[in-house]
């Protein structure tokens, strides 16, 4: 039996949080048939503090260790769209700049991979929702193949086999991290009772 690539094994050791993230209430309508213009927009504004916080700490992270990378900041993006629905975006919590090289490949593992994500909800919703929404967080960056082939060579070239759980830590990290953006939108934003 051959050894497990870098790819199989964090895409197997995540997949709960993965779809915890990916199953969240205020994500899952993302992908419904009758999404609603109003639930799109929630959905935005509730990833815009876990996605701006993530990048940040991401980015000083990368520049602290040197780390030359094409991190395609995704930010700005998704603080247009939020604006052109009409919405604020929430305030942002400032985390620390990733301390190790573990932790930059396992938060990139979970950035990266939600532009992929992204493309296929950007799809998704420029079929129900034709143009009568913004898609530039969704679709201006989707991660090409070729990108998440590289991505994958770069995490393989900075973690050997023995920092793989440093690695799965920070992802399992940035996922909770998700999460609890989420869960906080949610709760400074609860919705009406009819």
């Amino acid at each position: 039996m051959s050894k497990p690539t870098l790819a199989t094994w964090l895409r197997r050791e995540t997949r709960l949080e993965h779809h915890r993230v990916d199953q969240h209430p205020v994500l899952k309508p993302l992908l419904k048939r009758e999404l609603a213009i109003e639930e799109y927009a929630t959905a935005l504004s509730a990833l815009y503090a876990p996605v701006a916080s993530l990048e940040a700490a991401l980015s000083s992270g990368l520049g602290a260790h040197g780390v030359n990378y094409p991190l395609t900041q995704r930010e700005a993006l998704l603080k247009a769209d939020i604006l052109q629905l009409g919405r604020q975006v929430q305030p942002v919590s400032h985390l620390p700049p990733l301390a190790t090289i573990e932790a930059i490949v396992g938060t990139l593992y979970v950035l990266e991979g939600s532009r992929l994500g992204g493309a296929m909800i950007a799809r998704h919703v420029r079929q129900v929702l034709e143009d009568q929404v913004p898609l530039r967080f969704f679709a201006a960056a989707p991660l090409q193949t070729q990108e998440w082939a590289a991505f994958w060579v770069f995490a393989e070239n900075l973690c050997p086999p023995p920092s793989w759980p440093a690695v799965r830590e920070s992802a399992q990290q940035a996922f909770a991290h998700f999460i609890q953006g989420l869960e906080a939108f949610v709760n400074a934003n609860p919705t009406p009772k009819e």
